[in-house]
This record gives structure tokens, C-alpha cells and sequence, in this order.
């Protein structure tokens, strides 16, 4: 299986992130959060050091996470987010990066049923532009959008078939939005998976929070077992997002690669 790593949950400088993915032997990277700012708007001199690991290190970077569309649909910055995705298709090109997350827009008390098609306008738009240019465009499900449960996240979907839309599943925030165990989302979901987020969760509303692998409420050594059954290829990408990051990081990876070898063993 394709073992990777967001490289913000190793340290924000990239630097000290990419050296330490190195040590550990992990060349798969998603990138995401830098000092100098989140993907695409990082400053020169944070490209040109990254131009020169992935060199030096054969680093792949297999997804850029610029953050579009993780806002409401009245906010401000509505209107920007197909420029940044127009532009983070650009650095995509650059870097040869096959995929790009984004989001399904944050839900308001406000929103009505006419939101929704302006969201499936803005995600099939996105997703339409991204198969132009040979780039996935997968939504990462996220509590509180409106890919949130699998409900959701399957009309969505189901509604956006002739996009080209693929799904960057994350089996904590579906846990994190619904309390529920991956298994029956998975199942029904599977086919629209191009990515994976891993970390885990535990407690549901102001009792949530993120925890370190095997601390949570997610099956992972089940979710790992069933992922390399049904797409053997498919990346796994570790994002801990419990503190401290680093350490959890560490905990996770090896973790992980126990899990994966349990599934390959069975």
C-alpha cells in the first residue's frame, strides 16, 4: 500500500518536515500548510527549497490540500476559491501532482435548497477543470459541510457522477460528524475513494477530540484490511492533528505499518 504523510503534521517548516520524512523513510507527501503560507500561496524561496528536496530526496508529492471551498457559501471568500483552485491546478502541473482536495462548502442556518446547487455548481465546475488538466479533484468529507454524513456525502456524490468528482475519505471526520463506524459508509462509498486520510477519533460534540492511533473509536487495522482488499494501490496518508503532532506523528506511522502488514498477512 502507498504510505504518505501530510507534511505540516510532521512540523509547518518545511524544511524540519521534509527532513524528518526522509529519516523516516516516507516519500510519499500530501502538502498542505507551510510557514510561509498554505498551498498554492507559499513564498519562492519555500518552492525552490521544495523544487530541490523532491531532487535530492525523490520525494512524490501525491496531493496539494490548498483548502478550497472549506468556507460558507455568503462568506467572502466564495468568490475567490475558483481562482486559488485555478491556480493551485498550475502548481499541480508544476510539481506533476496528480490529485487536489478540496471541500464541499461549510452549512449555515441560513442555507436553503437552492445553497446546495450552487455547491454542486462550485464542486462540479471544480472537478470538471481539474479532468481538463488530468488532475483528481477529490472533496474530503468534513463535519459540519455538506459532505458530512454518508447521507450527504453519497448524494453529493451520486449528484456529481458525470464530473469526474473522486472522494478523499476521511474515516474521522465521518466519525466525527456521525459517531458512527466506517463500515457502512465504506462500503457504500468505496467507489468514488482516490485518497485517505488517517487519524483517529474519540467523543462526539464538545467531547470530541482528535487522538493518537489506537486511542480512538475508529477500527483502523478493519479499515486498513478492507482498503487493501478493494484498492491495494489507493494512498494512505497519515494526518494525525492530535498534539503533539510530531511525537502522535511517529506513533501513528508505525502503527500504520503494522496494520498493513496484518492485512497483507491474512
Amino acid at each position: 500500500m502507498n504510505l504518505g504523510i501530510v507534511t505540516d503534521e510532521l512540523a509547518l517548516n518545511l524544511p524540519f518536515a521534509l527532513g524528518a520524512a526522509a529519516a523516516l523513510g516516507l516519500k510519499r507527501l500530501e502538502l498542505r500548510n507551510t510557514l510561509s503560507g498554505r498551498v498554492p500561496f507559499f513564498d519562492d524561496d519555500t518552492k525552490e527549497l521544495l523544487e530541490d528536496m523532491i531532487d535530492d530526496y525523490d520525494f512524490e508529492i501525491t496531493a496539494l490540500s490548498p483548502g478550497t471551498f472549506k468556507c460558507k457559501l455568503d462568506s467572502p471568500q466564495a468568490e475567490s476559491q475558483m481562482a486559488n483552485l485555478a491556480k493551485t491546478i498550475e502548481l499541480a502541473k508544476e510539481f506533476e501532482v496528480g490529485k487536489i482536495i478540496v471541500f464541499a462548502f461549510q452549512r449555515s442556518p441560513e442555507d436553503t435548497p437552492a445553497d446546495y446547487e450552487k455547491v454542486l455548481d462550485y464542486l462540479g465546475q471544480a472537478a470538471l477543470l481539474g479532468q481538463k488538466h488530468g488532475i483528481i479533484i477529490a472533496a474530503e468529507n468534513e463535519m459540519g459541510c455538506y459532505n458530512d454524513t454518508y447521507e450527504n456525502i453519497s448524494r453529493l456524490h451520486k449528484d456529481l457522477a458525470n464530473t469526474g468528482l473522486k472522494l478523499n475519505w476521511d474515516p474521522g471526520n465521518y466519525h466525527a460528524a456521525s459517531g458512527l463506524p466506517y463500515k457502512q459508509a465504506y462500503e457504500g462509498l468505496k467507489e468514488h475513494i482516490a485518497n485517505v486520510h488517517i487519524k483517529d477519533s474519540k467523543g462526539q460534540g464538545k467531547e470530541h477530540r482528535w487522538v493518537a492511533l489506537g486511542e480512538g473509536e475508529i477500527d483502523w487495522q478493519s479499515q486498513i484490511s478492507d482498503l487493501y482488499r478493494d484498492m491495494p494501490s489507493v494512498d494512505l496518508v497519515i494526518e494525525t492533528h492530535a498534539w503533539p503532532v510530531l511525537g502522535n506523528s511517529l506513533k501513528n506511522l508505525e502503527l500504520v505499518k503494522e496494520h498493513i502488514r496484518s492485512a497483507k498477512n491474512a
